[in-house]
């Protein structure tokens, strides 16, 4: 970057705070004196990627920790996509980025993955994609088989060759993304691309990247800051 750009991108990022921490007084403000408090600005991607970005390392990143993850790793590092994917605002960003991204899809009409982590995305890219016009279904992957009823691993309508994206909160090795794809598989449908809030770009996920199309919100990197 030359020299004289420094100054312009951190004019640029100082702005950025500003305009966050306005909008959190109005917000806040309005909350207290319990006026309903509505999305009325544009959609813009960059700013609801800056502010995704903002909450995840407000709520969901911890570091210098030790923890073992859904796969078994252990790890110094946690994203808790949870803690932004029930979050209101948190859910709206992810669930309006998402859609963003599917628009390159448009052969997908389904969104979906393994329970409980992609159960807030999938329903919430259901929900607004009826206000864009992409009109996407959502299903769930159960971890084992119902032991009754039906016993359907899938909660939502698949049909054979239907084309979905599998949904995440986290990738880290795929473990979890390739479960849904194997239930999605089972029932005929065709996964096209997996899409989760953030990528821990972790090496042992290589061999799933390879596999499957990965298009992740956020990268470790970007939530690092480096």
């Amino acid at each position: 970057m030359a020299p004289q750009a420094v100054p312009a991108v951190a004019a640029r990022r100082a702005l950025r705070k500003l305009e966050f921490a306005a909008a959190s007084v109005r917000w806040k403000a309005a909350r207290a004196s319990g006026i309903p408090v509505a999305v009325t600005t544009p959609f813009d991607p960059k700013k609801a990627k800056a502010r995704l970005l903002q909450l995840v390392r407000e709520r969901a990143y911890k570091d210098g920790i030790d923890i073992v993850l859904a796969s078994g790793k252990r790890s110094t590092f946690y994203i808790n996509g949870k803690k932004v994917s029930l979050h209101p605002e948190g859910l709206w960003l992810i669930a309006k980025l998402l859609l963003e991204k599917l628009k390159k899809h448009p052969e997908i009409t389904a969104v979906g993955g393994l329970t409980i982590g992609a159960d807030p995305l999938a329903s919430a890219v259901a929900a607004l994609s009826y206000e864009t016009g992409q009109n996407l279904k959502a299903f769930l992957v159960r971890k084992e088989a119902k032991g009754h009823g039906t016993g359907s691993k899938i909660e939502g309508d698949l049909d054979k060759g239907e084309k979905v994206a599998i949904l995440e909160d986290t990738v880290t090795t795929g473990g979890s993304a390739q479960k849904a794809i194997d239930a999605v598989v089972e029932v005929g449908a065709v996964p096209v691309v997996v899409m989760a809030i953030a990528d821990r770009e972790d090496a042992d996920a290589d061999a799933f990247r390879k596999k499957y199309t990965v298009d992740c919100l956020l990268t470790l990197s970007e939530i690092r800051g480096s």
